[in-house]
């Protein structure tokens, strides 16, 4: 085995042999099964269940990409000063399962909209939060950093591979119900897991890094960090939102079809997620990150050419590579510019993911219905245009390493 290929394997090794690092694989790979497995169907629903407009079903990503805004960077930062994340893990998740079990029963537009406000706020950034402190703690995790967050990102994708072919399955069988209980399900599970599995010792040893260190406030850098990432993910959220429409409607397919293209995805993540954390550590985390963007302009432009079933399947392959630099390796990079402050880092990176879905319902959902859906990619292709652009002239810190 080669030095490459050992630092490689060895990398991934660590997270399934300590004891930490396989306890959070675990957790988001059980959120990855429970998000994946409705998540994909949630404008869908929408359209057949609610009786919404195309415009609609995409607002309805818009209440929880707010309370996630307005929530989680104070609570993010409230972790930074108690050194704790265990506590906001558990609340995350116990919120998240009383939000989306009562959606199993709704015939309204107007409560699901309340639903999914509530589920705002969630457990995802507090988990990557918690990995970087264990990395910090950990000396022999520092070097692979982006190796170790890429695998434990993949985590996410394993859960999400088999999420959407179940969802689409139960939906066939058992309705909307269904689906969504075996989701409320799933986060109450993750929820025992973290209880048993998370030990409180392993929690307090990472106080040392936070505390009375973080200072306070959101440092500008962060700020601009939460800016660009928005218009990345804007461009994520509309490939969410609208692709399955464009399955449905334009190509007049199944809705299996769509956890068919959202699983070829999630597979190839596993590829692509600790590859793509491996290499960002030898190349650079910004580097390796502003290529993913690039690529990600490719993407819809792509898509956007009113291709076959058979040309989006081969782009999904695509974009798991894709994902790799924007989901992953992004943020570390965010991590790495404010060591003090990973709670919040953490949350501005992840928050963007979710306020993001209020850029693209906006700009996508009221052109919907006056231009063919596939041209609508156009304007996710500008969003990783001017994303890319901030980015690369953003100016760095002499040292990102982690402290």
């Amino acid at each position: 085995m080669s030095k490459t290929e050992n630092s490689f394997v060895s990398g991934i090794k660590i997270v399934f042999t300590d004891r930490d690092f396989r306890t959070i694989f675990i957790s988001l790979f059980i959120i990855g099964l429970s998000v994946g497995g409705f998540m994909p169907y949630l404008t869908v629903w929408a359209t057949n269940t609610l009786h919404a407009t195309s415009f609609q079903a995409g607002f309805l990503f818009v209440p929880m990409s707010i309370i996630g805004l307005i929530v989680s960077f104070y609570l993010a930062s409230l972790s930074d000063k108690w050194g704790k994340r265990k506590p906001f893990i558990i609340w995350a998740l116990l919120i998240g399962t009383i939000s989306r079990v009562p959606l199993a029963f709704t015939h309204s537009y107007t409560i699901a909209l309340i639903l999914l406000a509530i589920g705002g706020f969630n457990a995802f950034s507090f988990f990557f939060a918690l990995l970087n402190d264990f990395i910090v703690k950990k000396q022999e995790s520092k070097s692979q950093a982006g190796t170790i967050t890429g695998t434990v990102r993949m985590a996410f994708s394993q859960g999400y591979i088999f999420g959407p072919m179940l969802g689409a399955l139960i939906i066939d069988h058992g309705g909307y119900t269904l689906l969504f209980l075996l989701s409320g399900l799933l986060s109450l599970a993750t929820l025992g897991w973290v209880l048993f599995a998370l030990k409180e010792d392993s929690m307090l040893q990472t106080s040392a890094h936070a505390s009375s260190k973080a200072p306070a406030g959101i440092p500008s850098v962060l700020i601009a960090v939460f800016v660009a990432a928005l218009f990345i993910f804007a461009g994520d959220s509309g490939r969410s939102m609208y692709l399955p429409l464009y399955i449905t409607d334009t190509l007049k397919k199944s809705v299996s079809i769509i956890g068919i293209l959202f699983t070829v995805t999630s597979v190839f993540e596993l590829v692509f997620m600790p590859l793509g954390g491996y290499f960002s550590d030898k190349i650079g985390v910004k580097r390796f990150f502003v290529i993913g963007i690039a690529c990600q302009v490719l993407y819809f432009v792509l898509t956007s050419l009113h291709l076959p079933l058979s040309g989006l399947i081969a782009l999904q392959v695509f974009y798991a590579f894709i994902l790799s630099a924007t989901m992953g390796v992004g943020m570390v990079y965010a991590q790495s510019l404010a060591p003090r402050q990973i709670g919040l880092a953490t949350t501005a990176y992840m928050t963007a993911i979710q306020t993001s879905a209020v850029v693209s319902s906006l700009a996508m959902g009221s052109l919907v219905s006056v231009i063919p859906l596939p041209s609508t990619f156009y304007i996710l292709a500008v969003f990783a245009v001017v994303s890319g652009v901030m980015f690369l002239f953003m100016k760095q810190k002499p040292a990102e390493e982690m402290s």
